[in-house]
């Protein structure tokens, strides 16, 4: 049942594009910066240390560990349902590969090799320029022996394996028969709590998976590779089902108040035994995203240049983010603050630098592609200022 204040249906033309989801996605990734410049100064092993720690960080980051990459891959599953309605399964396919794989190669070969180089000067493993470095990643040895990775886009690798195992799934619900076993699938998730009842393949996935280590390293990862695979797969039916966004809607405060309740309960972690501390973790985790996206429905209702740019950006600059938060980073070390102030330091240094490179990389058609960017249109001389419909992304 919709409010008379909530937003179009999903199914409305003008829900072509999500601007919630954009600003949500937005929102997501700087979340992620703070995430991993704060990983420089908390206790947990990371790339390189400061001098001096903040421990105080660490309830916060826990937090944020739960929900950001979470969040972000529910959300890529809503765009691939979205991406679907504009295109056919092979031209998804093209795309897919040619926005998410490619980015990948370039990564492992260009931005990801001068984190390990840092690390490595950091940990006193090496010495000597980057040029003496360099030529390393050719021998194509895996990372940590060698210096062939893709670090933080972990997250990319997975969401294109994601999309071509289910390549098969996505013709099925296009299909009269699955086009009608969605429509039951809808009916059932907007009755009383049964959206909230989607963390249960989570549950039991991290219980029977839970002696696998998170390595982000796809073919020795199940439990994190199920675990992100049942969230793409939520967030994809979570687009094929228009009415349900109604609902995340008017359940919106409810589920913050729930959610916000088991986090406080859950953190710190790994205080109760495996069970409750999983059930706990994940039932949290996913009732958190769903009050995300029911607010971001409900508040973003127009766009904004800020926020379309911002959602254009947003790829490359979490493609360039870790690289410049480890490069960076390392050279100001030695800066003579205390350990709050060189926080603040590395954090806003490395947001504007990441920035500008993303604007840079946006300007440069011949770059574009290698950060998963569509190419530009050019608008034809004859058409009217006033004529031209804003662009998107997908």
């Amino acid at each position: 049942m919709s409010t008379p204040t909530a937003p179009a249906p999903l199914s409305s033309p003008v829900d072509a594009h999500r601007l919630d989801l954009d600003w949500l996605r937005v929102v997501a990734i700087l979340v992620l910066h703070l995430f991993h410049t704060g990983m420089m100064f908390n206790r947990w092993d990371w790339h390189i240390k400061a001098p001096s720690l903040l421990p105080a960080l660490e309830p916060t980051m826990e937090v944020l560990h739960h929900v950001r990459m979470p969040l972000l891959m529910v959300i890529s599953g809503v765009g691939t349902a979205l991406a679907l309605r504009r295109r056919s399964l092979r031209d998804f396919a093209h795309d897919r590969t040619r926005r998410l794989l490619l980015p990948v190669v370039f990564g492992m070969l260009v931005i990801v090799p001068p984190q390990i180089y840092v690390e490595r000067v950091f940990r006193g493993r090496f010495q000597g320029s980057y040029a003496d470095f360099y030529p390393s990643v050719f021998g194509f040895v895996p990372y940590p022996a060698g210096s062939l990775s893709w670090h933080h886009l972990w997250f990319v690798v997975y969401l294109f394996v994601y999309c071509l195992l289910a390549l098969p799934l996505f013709w099925a619900l296009a299909t009269g028969r699955g086009q009608a076993w969605l429509a039951k699938v809808e009916a059932w998730l907007c009755r009383g709590v049964n959206l909230g009842w989607l963390f249960v393949p989570l549950f039991i996935n991290d219980v029977l998976l839970h002696r696998f280590p998170q390595t982000h390293a796809l073919l020795d990862d199940p439990r994190t590779f199920g675990h992100y695979g049942l969230l793409f797969l939520m967030g994809h039916l979570l687009g094929r089902v228009p009415r349900v966004w109604d609902v995340l809607v008017e359940r919106r405060w409810w589920m913050l108040g729930i959610s916000a309740v088991l986090f406080a309960i859950m953190m710190p972690e790994s205080e109760f035994d495996l069970v409750p501390e999983v059930l706990g973790g994940a039932s949290a985790q996913w009732l958190f995203i769903l009050t995300a996206l029911g607010w971001a429905r409900r508040c973003v209702r127009t766009g904004s240049r800020w926020v379309k740019h911002a959602q254009e950006l947003s790829y490359p600059f979490y493609i360039l983010h870790q690289t410049v938060i480890v490069v960076v980073g390392f050279a100001m070390l030695r800066l003579p603050v205390g350990p709050w102030s060189l926080f603040g330091c590395v954090l806003v240094t490395t947001f504007l630098i990441s920035w500008a490179l993303s604007e840079l990389v946006a300007r440069l058609p011949w770059l574009r592609p290698f950060f998963g960017l569509k190419a530009r249109v050019v608008s034809r001389p004859e058409v009217k200022l006033q004529d031209v419909p804003t662009g998107h992304t997908a």
